[in-house]
């Protein structure tokens, strides 16, 4: 190799680390959403709509499994916290369809109930974790309705008395909705998968370099 083709290829050496660091930058300044990042979107999920939120970089949180080396930056940040697929080659996104979201407790003692939290899907996270599931509840209250039974008589004198011989409390006959919840609009939920702008930024580089080289 000559002077003049090892000097090309220092410079190419140099402009290709120059273009991936500045893309890395630029990213960066422009505050590309991380990975990992859950949202409510407005948009369509069905069909080919689902399809191009994926080639977006973006996944809707309906529990399916994904691969883990197609989508591995994800995987290394979210695991198996929401299920954990087939336990070797895929993992599960979030199911976010028809529930809301709550923040982790991280022992704060705001969700007294943090440690029973279950599975949302097999293999994701328990208690006080992120991927945890919890059932629908109502706090502890009461509805008392006192009553008595008064026996009444005549006495000797020409007056009533009374005689209580029963009380106790009544319950309410049940009624209302088939779930205790606030008033809400649906949306989707999806979650940043990948940094599609980025990757296909390195690989024009990368592209670049090599056309220098030869």
């Amino acid at each position: 190799m000559n002077k003049k083709r090892i000097f090309g290829a220092a410079i190419a050496i140099l402009l290709a680390v120059t273009l991936i660091f500045g893309t890395q930058v630029n990213s960066a300044s422009a505050g590309e959403v991380p990975i990992g990042t859950i949202t409510a979107y407005g948009g369509l999920v069905d069909g080919s709509a689902k399809g191009q939120l994926e080639g977006q970089g973006w996944l809707v949180c309906d529990g399916d499994a994904y691969l883990r080396d197609e989508y591995s930056e994800l995987y290394q940040i979210i695991g198996g916290s929401f299920g954990t697929g087939d336990n070797v080659t895929t993992f599960n996104v979030p199911d976010l369809r028809g529930r809301f979201v709550r923040g982790v407790d991280h022992g704060a003692g705001q969700d007294p109930d943090a440690e029973g939290r279950t599975e949302s899907a097999p293999g994701s996270n328990t208690g006080d974790k992120v991927g945890s599931y919890q059932e629908d509840a109502v706090g502890p209250h009461t509805h008392p309705l006192p009553f008595s039974d008064r026996n009444q008589s005549k006495g000797n004198s020409g007056g009533r008395q009374g005689v209580y011989d029963e009380e106790g409390d009544l319950s309410t006959e049940s009624s209302g909705g088939d779930e205790t919840r606030p008033k809400n609009i649906y949306v989707n939920w999806i979650i940043k998968a990948k940094d599609v702008n980025s990757s296909q930024e390195r690989g024009q580089s990368l592209k670049g370099f090599e056309v220098i080289l030869k």
